[in-house]
């Protein structure tokens, strides 16, 4: 029985997650294309999704002279897989391996919070921008507030 029980509760878990995940896909696929973004079904895949957020921070960062000063040589749409894939690989170094995963996965979750930021400004009103971005450090809310914020945009 409590083998029964626990097989049932390891499905509600994966399928809860499978549902955070696609709403999460969904709401960086309907950005790629309002943002005319090719190949924007890549959002469902679950690497490639990386690749879409550096697309659109790509196709963003331009319009916020301040940041676009540190980061307009880095095409984060490439960057971003490729630091994903160091994580994975730094880990073998000694000593420092560990750290390296640490600072990589801090810059991962930055460039998220950026597109977050990037697309609440450009969509969202002018003083729920920072909110909106603040709220989104929770997993699931930040998806859900772009979904909110794009619901009248066609694409």
């Amino acid at each position: 029985m409590f083998y029964l029980l626990n097989s049932l509760t390891g499905l509600l878990a994966d399928v809860i997650a499978l549902a955070v995940y696609l709403i999460g896909a969904y709401a960086i696929f309907k950005v790629a294309k309002i943002r005319f973004l090719p190949n924007a079904w890549l959002a469902f895949i679950p690497f490639f999704n990386l690749y879409m957020n550096g697309m659109i921070i790509d196709s963003m960062k331009y319009n916020h002279y301040k940041i676009n000063r540190y980061i307009s040589d880095i095409p984060m749409a490439y960057a971003l897989p490729i630091l994903s894939l160091a994580t994975n690989v730094v880990h073998v170094i000694p000593l420092i391996g560990g750290l390296a995963g640490l600072v990589i996965g801090v810059i991962l979750w930055a460039s998220e919070i950026l597109m977050y930021y990037f697309l609440f400004h450009l969509y969202a009103e002018p003083k729920q921008c920072i909110p909106f971005t603040l709220l989104s450090l929770i997993p699931l809310v930040g998806p859900i507030l772009i979904l909110y914020v794009l619901k009248d945009r066609r694409y």
